[in-house]
């Protein structure tokens, strides 16, 4: 897999999550459903608009841990059964700020993750907190702040920044490619970040 870099990540106005990857060409790149409603959270990629040709899956390791997102492991494989990787939650460090690693198919640890301005979620959870006017303050904040998240290589290198634009329902996401890599990461980028972006959507 190679991709022409920006990317972006937009979710479908629909009654279950659907999110539309597209390149810096406008062509697509892959079409994400992720199952709701249960306990352990799964994700399934697909290659065309009309979802008949899947290509990878995703799911969280463990009985209920799609509810214990705090420290879930996302584990990516393709279709025939071979990894990918997994994205791995930081612990207690997920509860108040974006914190993951991306990890390479035998386990090893391929990038991190971080929220670059942590200090906004605390501000728009206690937004979010206050009784009956809080939802519509919270909404306006994230109309106004848009996080970023920086993806860091082992050896600490800024790698790739996720950018949320500006939107009321936190719709739009970018991923840029800071450094040339030669796609040779992309496919594991791609599924990390997806997983990143869904999980961080339901955070607010």
């Amino acid at each position: 897999m190679s991709l022409a870099f920006p990317l972006t990540l937009e979710f479908k106005f629909s009654l279950f999550t659907e999110l539309r990857v597209t390149d810096a060409r406008g062509q697509l790149v892959a079409v994400v459903k992720e199952k709701k409603f249960s306990v352990r959270d799964e994700v399934r990629i697909y290659r065309d608009e009309q979802k008949q040709v899947q290509t990878h899956r995703m799911k969280a390791k463990g009985f209920l841990a799609g509810a214990l997102d705090w420290k879930a492991s996302r584990l990516i494989e393709r279709m025939d059964g071979t990894p990918v990787g997994a994205l791995q939650a930081q612990g207690m460090r997920t509860l108040w700020a974006a914190g993951y690693d991306l990890l390479g198919p035998n386990g090893e640890p391929r990038f991190a993750i971080r929220d670059d301005h942590p200090w906004l979620g605390l501000i728009e959870g206690a937004l979010d907190a206050i009784p009956f006017v809080g939802d519509f303050i919270a909404m306006g904040f994230d109309y106004l702040v848009n996080p970023t998240y920086t993806v860091t290589d082992t050896g600490g290198q800024a790698a790739y920044r996720v950018h949320k634009k500006r939107s009321c329902m936190a719709r739009r996401f970018t991923v840029e490619e800071l450094q040339p890599r030669a796609g040779q990461d992309d496919e594991l980028v791609l599924m990390g970040l997806i997983q990143l972006i869904l999980r961080e959507r339901e955070r607010g």
